[in-house]
């Protein structure tokens, strides 16, 4: 991604461009995306290609203006984080039905993001409904958000 996408990014999510990638700097690019892009699988009900590559990524997303699922928006966001500073790792995930049944591997991208004064950070922008910020990676109690109360758990 070139400046001038990441700038086009930027504005397609209203955001400014960080000074340094902080916790504080994660938590608005983060919010910004929810409120800016939202979570949809129409691609896939209209029949068209699904491409996970930057390019055509950001034609649908910020070209375009449209949304997409995890993998299309976790995966384009992690791209812009990395532009901005912050170390990204791609995280193969599994979601809990509404039954609490655990989904089939692999059916959910989500993010660590490490920023440079706060250690590691889960990020997800590519859920129906998750919490607005970045939970902290590190902290195993209750983390009170907008969106509910989360907790991260260590897998069984």
């Amino acid at each position: 991604m070139n400046s001038l996408q990441v700038d086009a990014y930027l504005r397609r999510i209203g955001a400014g461009r960080p000074a340094s990638p902080t916790v504080d700097a994660l938590r608005e690019l983060h919010l910004r995306h929810l409120w800016a892009v939202p979570f949809e699988n129409l691609s896939i009900h209209l029949g068209e290609e699904i491409v996970l590559d930057e390019k055509p990524l950001l034609d649908k997303v910020v070209g375009a203006h449209r949304g997409g699922f995890c993998y299309e928006l976790n995966g384009l966001f992690a791209a812009l984080l990395r532009e901005l500073g912050f170390g990204v790792t791609l995280l193969a995930a599994r979601v809990f039905g509404d039954e609490g049944r655990l989904g089939i591997p692999y059916d959910h991208l989500a993010l660590r993001v490490r920023t440079v004064d706060g250690g590691d950070w889960l990020a997800d922008v590519g859920f129906g409904a998750h919490s607005h910020f970045p939970l902290a990676l590190g902290e195993r109690g209750e983390q009170e958000d907008p969106g509910g109360m989360f907790r991260v758990a260590e897998a069984a």
